[in-house]
């Protein structure tokens, strides 16, 4: 690299940064804390943004009159509007992704009775965008819009698996490798090692990684371009996903993330 010029990702991040209207990035902060929170008052919501009274609740009575936040009749505390039920709705409707792996997720749902996830790397995190519960007693606190860490996941081991080293690291330097569970790995060399086997085999497995006494085996999906787009999981207690039953139903989960990848496009080798 030329001395004096910056990667692409550094170039777009300095490129939002000077463009970006500070009015709407306050706006976008009230929502986020609201999305972390039930209620709070003005008082609250002025300290966690860090924003004075006066502007703020300029602010407040646009997402209100927008339907993006409410106030309770009763105590006077904001909280988050039905508006983004509205947009998240929509936005799972659209979702190539979401649409191209419903029948697949029922598929693995009906011959396994187990949860099938489909998830995607957001903001260093893995989110859950679709969730189809298995009819087994075990309910993992996992819910479509919820995230959990990359490094202690079935998904999440997946999807890193296939993105550069260098990205993987900035993760790592992020967000840290917390012990979870006994079984969680912590260690950045141990978890490259088992990334590389991820991609080999083309699985990943939670060994009670995240909950004890609960396991995950999960697949790869990408898109046309060949760039790992997300991945799909199936989760349940550990007695049912026993060592001896992981080569079936990895073989299982493979063919359906590439049923997946297919639909958006991506060609097989």
């Amino acid at each position: 690299m030329e001395l004096g010029k910056s990667d692409p990702e550094t170039q777009i991040k300095e490129k939002q940064d000077r463009y970006a209207i500070h009015s709407i990035e306050k706006a976008l902060d009230v929502i986020e804390v609201l999305s972390a929170r039930d209620s709070v008052s003005l008082i609250e919501l002025a300290e966690l943004v860090n924003q004075p009274k006066s502007s703020l609740y300029r602010i407040i009575l646009t997402l209100e009159k927008r339907g993006f936040i409410s106030r309770s009749d009763e105590d006077g505390k904001y909280c988050l509007g039905y508006k983004q039920l509205v947009i998240t709705k929509n936005l799972l409707e659209r979702s190539s992704l979401r649409n191209a792996a419903l029948t697949d997720m029922t598929k693995l749902v009906s011959k396994y009775g187990d949860t099938v996830n489909l998830c995607v790397l957001f903001e260093q995190d893995i989110l859950y965008v679709e969730i189809i519960e298995g009819t087994y007693a075990l309910r993992m606190s996992d819910k479509v819009g919820s995230k959990s860490p990359f490094h202690a996941t079935a998904t999440g081991k997946t999807i890193s698996s296939f993105l550069p080293e260098g990205k993987v690291k900035e993760m790592i330097t992020a967000k840290g490798l917390p012990q979870l569970t006994p079984n969680t790995i912590i260690d950045e060399h141990a978890l490259f090692l088992e990334l590389n086997q991820i991609k080999e085999q083309g699985f990943a497995l939670d060994n009670e990684e995240i909950v004890q006494g609960a396991r995950c085996i999960a697949a790869p999906i990408f898109d046309m371009f060949g760039h790992i787009q997300g991945a799909i999981s199936l989760s349940g207690a550990l007695h049912r996903l026993p060592n001896e039953h992981i080569p079936a139903i990895a073989s299982d989960l493979k063919e359906a993330g590439l049923n997946i990848s297919r639909k958006l496009g991506y060609l097989s080798k």
